[in-house]
Order: C-alpha cells, then sequence, then structure tokens
C-alpha cells in the first residue's frame, strides 16, 4: 500500500483526479482508507462521514489565530518614498528630482520634483468627443477674454491610412495606438511641510494613428463634408467660392481654441495664385496693371515646382489660447508665369485659421501629453533626455538645417507649459495639403514687393487658402457626432 504523499504525487504528475483525491482528504478521509494500485484508487472501507462544517465562531477563531501570526507592517512616508517599480513588471514608477535631467534649472520652471506611474503596455482605441472644452473661464480670461483653454468641436482618435500621410478611410475600424501610458505629477517644495502638487499630466511615450478635427461646410455632400452650408457650431452661412479669407473660415468648425505646444510640424502644401502687378516702370497707370500667377509650395509634396524628394519644412507652433496659425517666413519655391515660366526660391506668410485644421498626424510621435498646472511647469520627457539628431522628417536632425533656437533639442524637458490647461505633441504632421482653385491676392503689388518676396521680409501674404483638408469620418453605423 503506497503512502499518501506517494500517492499525492503521482496523481499531480499524472492524472486530474489529484483534485478529486484532495476533495477526499479536506473531508477527512483517513490515509488508511484507500490504496493506490496502478491508475485506480481502491477503498479499503466505505467512506466516513465528511467533517462537520465549521460553525460562524470557529472561522473566526481561525481568521484570528491566521491574522495574528502574519500581521501587515505600516509604512512611514520614507519607506513609501524608497519603493519604486519592479523593471519588467506591467506597472511602472519613477521619480524625478528638481532639475536633474539635462537642461534643467529654475529659470526652466524645472524645479520640481516629478513622480511618474505607469504602465508597460500598449493601448489601441478608437474615440470620438463630439465637444472638448477644458479650462473655460478663470485666469487665462484675462488674456483675450472669456474662452477655454482647449474648445475643440468633433475631436476624433483613429489610424493613419498606408501611406502616413492622411487619416484613414477605414474610419471606426482604424487604430489609434498610444505606447506605455502614463499619470505625472509635480510637486512643489517636496519633502516639506509646504509641499504642493502644482501640475497633474496624462501621457504617453509615444503616439501613432491620426487626431480628427471639425466638420467641413462647403456643401458639396461628398465624403468627409456636411450637406449644410449653414456652419451649425459657429453660425453663419458658408460660400463655397470663397478662396481666401473670412470666406473661407466661415465654412469650418473643429478647433476654436489650442493652448499647447506641437514640436516640429511638418507641413507641406501647395497653393495656386493671382496677382496684380502695378509699378511705374511698367507704366500701369497707361496700359494698366499685369497679372501674374503663381504657383507655390513648401516641403516635400508632389506639386510642381516642389517634389516629395524636397527638404521638409518645420515649424514650431505653441501658446495659449491660440486661434491661428501664422508662419511669418515660409521657404516657398515659386513659378510664375508672364512671358516666360520662372522657377525661384521665395518667401511669404502663411495665415492659417485653426478651425481649417482637421487633422493632425502623429505617426509614432514623442513626447503627447495634456496636462494642467497651476504655474507654468516643464514636464520631463518620457525618455529623461534629449530628443534623438538623427530621426528622419524630423526638425532636430541637423540634416535639415531646421534645429530651432529654443533649446529644445538639447533639453530632456518639454516646453515650458502655460498656466492652465496644455497639450503637447512632437513629430506632428499636415502633409500634402493640395489647393482648391486659385485664389486672389488682395490689392496689387510692385516690383519692389515681387523682389521682397525673394527674402524673409516678404509682404507676400497667404491668408488662409483654401486646402484640401479632409474632414474625415470616423462615425460607426448611424452615430452622428463624429
Amino acid at each position: 500500500m503506497s503512502s499518501v504523499s506517494e500517492a499525492l504525487q503521482r496523481l499531480l504528475q499524472s492524472s486530474p483526479r489529484a483534485l478529486a483525491l484532495m476533495a477526499l482528504l479536506l473531508t477527512g478521509l483517513p490515509a488508511a482508507a484507500f490504496e493506490y494500485v496502478g491508475e485506480e484508487l481502491v477503498f479499503d472501507a466505505p467512506p466516513p462521514t465528511p467533517r462537520a462544517a465549521l460553525n460562524d465562531d470557529q472561522v473566526a477563531a481561525s481568521v484570528a489565530r491566521f491574522s495574528g501570526n502574519t500581521r501587515l507592517a505600516a509604512l512611514d512616508d520614507a519607506s513609501l518614498a524608497g519603493i519604486g517599480g519592479q523593471a519588467g513588471s506591467l506597472f511602472l514608477a519613477d521619480k524625478i528630482t528638481p532639475n536633474e535631467l539635462a537642461g534643467g534649472s529654475s529659470a526652466n520652471f524645472t524645479n520640481f520634483t516629478y513622480y511618474r506611474m505607469g504602465m508597460d503596455v500598449k493601448m489601441d482605441m478608437n474615440l470620438n468627443i463630439a465637444k472638448l472644452q477644458l479650462g473655460c473661464g478663470g485666469v487665462n480670461d484675462m488674456l483675450n477674454g472669456p474662452g477655454c483653454d482647449l474648445d475643440i468641436d468633433y475631436m476624433g482618435f483613429m489610424g493613419l491610412n498606408a501611406a502616413n500621410d492622411r487619416p484613414s478611410t477605414a474610419g471606426p475600424d482604424s487604430v489609434f495606438s498610444l505606447t506605455r501610458p502614463y499619470i505625472e505629477l509635480a510637486i512643489k517644495n517636496d519633502g516639506t511641510a509646504q509641499r504642493e502638487v502644482v501640475g497633474i499630466k496624462v501621457g504617453a511615450q509615444k503616439i501613432n494613428g491620426a487626431i480628427r478635427l471639425g466638420r467641413d461646410y462647403t456643401g458639396y455632400g461628398g465624403y468627409g463634408q456636411e450637406s449644410s452650408l449653414v456652419n451649425a457650431e459657429n453660425g453663419g452661412t458658408c460660400n463655397p467660392s470663397a478662396t481666401t479669407g473670412a470666406g473661407v473660415v466661415a465654412c469650418h468648425s473643429g478647433v476654436n481654441s489650442l493652448s499647447g505646444f506641437l514640436a516640429g510640424v511638418e507641413l507641406s502644401a501647395g497653393f495656386l495664385a493671382r496677382a496684380q502687378i502695378c509699378d511705374i516702370l511698367l507704366s500701369c497707370w497707361l496700359f494698366g496693371p499685369i497679372t501674374l500667377d503663381i504657383d507655390g509650395c513648401l516641403g516635400r509634396i508632389n506639386f510642381s515646382p516642389c517634389t516629395t524628394g524636397d527638404t521638409p519644412f518645420f515649424v514650431e507652433a505653441g501658446g495659449t489660447r491660440l486661434n491661428y496659425l501664422h508662419v511669418a517666413a515660409a521657404q516657398l519655391r515659386l513659378k510664375t508665369s508672364v512671358v516666360i515660366p520662372i522657377t525661384l526660391e521665395g518667401y511669404g506668410q502663411l495665415i492659417l485659421d485653426t478651425r481649417q485644421i482637421y487633422y493632425l498626424l502623429t505617426p509614432n510621435a514623442s513626447d503627447f501629453f495634456l496636462s494642467f498646472q497651476r504655474e507654468r511647469v516643464s514636464w520631463p520627457r518620457y525618455e529623461k533626455a534629449p530628443p534623438p539628431n538623427n530621426v528622419a522628417f524630423d526638425n532636430c536632425n541637423p540634416a535639415y538645417g531646421q534645429v530651432p533656437t529654443n533649446g529644445r533639442c538639447s533639453s530632456a524637458y518639454s516646453e515650458p507649459a502655460n498656466t492652465g490647461w496644455w497639450l503637447s505633441a512632437g513629430n506632428v504632421k499636415m502633409l500634402n495639403l493640395q489647393p482648391g482653385n486659385r485664389i486672389v491676392l488682395p490689392g496689387s503689388l510692385t516690383l519692389g514687393d515681387l523682389l521682397g518676396a525673394l527674402g524673409p521680409s516678404s509682404n507676400l501674404i497667404i491668408d488662409n487658402p483654401k486646402l484640401d483638408f479632409v474632414a474625415q469620418r470616423n462615425c460607426y453605423g448611424s452615430q452622428i457626432f463624429c
């Protein structure tokens, strides 16, 4: 006859009947009541009556005896502060002391202790928000009147197309990914009785997808556009024939105000313009002005005279409650035609209302977060190191000759977040924006204006040109808020 331990060992290794044996043992079956023979369990005698269940008093006494021997020990604040996340675990924790990282100093708003709590996961989602408003009222109203730090109509998080230059046409079947999401706190006067939380940040190491925005009221009724000319969010009636200026802006809704910093935005766009040239040297007072067609473009785009192999064009955009993007000296490639076509390098000012921006592309974009702070805070980058300088199509890469002068590329901290709500993202892209109809530049230009367009102080102003931003739908079924 085998012993109980031998029988248990053999059964646990070879047969699920081990569970039945364990159940019998727990009910009080004595060891001598069975015999293990081969694969069979043979009882020497009929099983005895199971033990009686414990009453409430007996259970309470057993728990008391157990807890008395294994009492948990309390940890004080110092002990808790010394505990961090284990490497390779699902949950991660980190602490960054004041001014610890590269670029840190009190003057750069890094004199805080940062506590980070996150997860070592990738989170995929597809999400729509009909109306996002954060930070309405408050101290920032003193800047330009009542409003919100973030005010966005019809915001969605969706995937990219195969070329990574537009939102995916798959809509709700596409995926927006966040890698290693986390929460971070900025603590002032840490370790003292006067310590306080001055900021809260929710972010991710990187994101991959497209942030779609707003609605298009040009009235075409096509894919991604509304069939009505009445702007339901901002009021007024759209004029679809407008090619520039306020007439174009009235046809759009989306980003009403934006507080944040978009680092290294890559922009590529083309435009078709028509200008009237009048100068005393041309005797326009006698023969009338000369009509000049100008085809222009910037960045890597397949639009003559530009190509996809051209040098990328980057801008840094940031501030509180922004409602337009102004590129004061956009380096353009221009093609003009009077008698003989001429292609030359030039400059122009590009003004783009944020309501015209229907998407932000974020292919593997870094330093993404949404934060709220009571004073200016420079939040640490996830990697706790300056951005790499060898990433393709990134302005921290010196190969493109556009490294920003704000010191961002040599700092382990993001650009300072202003008081209130703040949205930050790096490596954002707005690509392949093709023009609509040829826009007519207001007034007339002189020969001096044309020559001035060859330098950064150009008077060539491109005010809200009509571009083929697509308000990509992200609706599922009959939903209409996307």
